[in-house]
């Protein structure tokens, strides 16, 4: 083993489902304290998306790295010790960096379809970035990736 790199958030920490519970109680709280109907009606509609997303969240959650081991061999992504995927650093072809809406995550792609990704919420994820290409050998292309040219 090389390095351990750590996810710490949790499954309510997804805004899926912590940014309605939020709104339901805001709402609800409101709507009591003030008497607003409206109120108790949006926390009420907003109670009911924050149940129907428990099971959402909690389904994705169960595919999301809480780790990422990196050894002399290949990368493995484990979720409570369980694993997800594994790629060896000999069918590592690229290491892609992906920005989707302010977030950066990167893939390590080793097939036409396959790839590891590396989440942000993933301690320090260019440090992971880094040394897979250390540890693999591969060529750093200019896609924005650590160390790219032009990154």
């Amino acid at each position: 083993m090389v390095r351990v790199h750590v996810n710490d958030s949790r499954w309510w920490q997804n805004a899926s489902f912590a940014l309605p519970l939020l709104v339901s109680v805001v709402s609800l709280l409101v709507g009591v304290v003030f008497q607003r109907a409206e109120g108790i009606g949006f926390g009420l509609f907003a109670a009911a998306v924050t149940l129907i997303m428990v099971p959402v969240v909690l389904l994705t959650w169960r595919s999301t790295a809480t780790a990422i081991v990196l050894t002399k061999h290949g990368a493995s992504a484990l979720h409570l010790g369980r694993m997800l995927h594994h790629v060896d650093w000999r069918d590592l072809q690229r290491i892609e960096r992906v920005e989707y809406l302010g977030n950066t995550r990167y893939k390590l792609v080793h097939g036409d379809t396959e790839f590891l990704t590396v989440e942000g919420e993933i301690e320090d994820a260019a440090g992971l970035v880094e040394t897979a290409f250390a540890l693999s050998g591969v060529a750093r292309q200019s896609d924005g990736a650590p160390g790219a040219p032009g990154a």
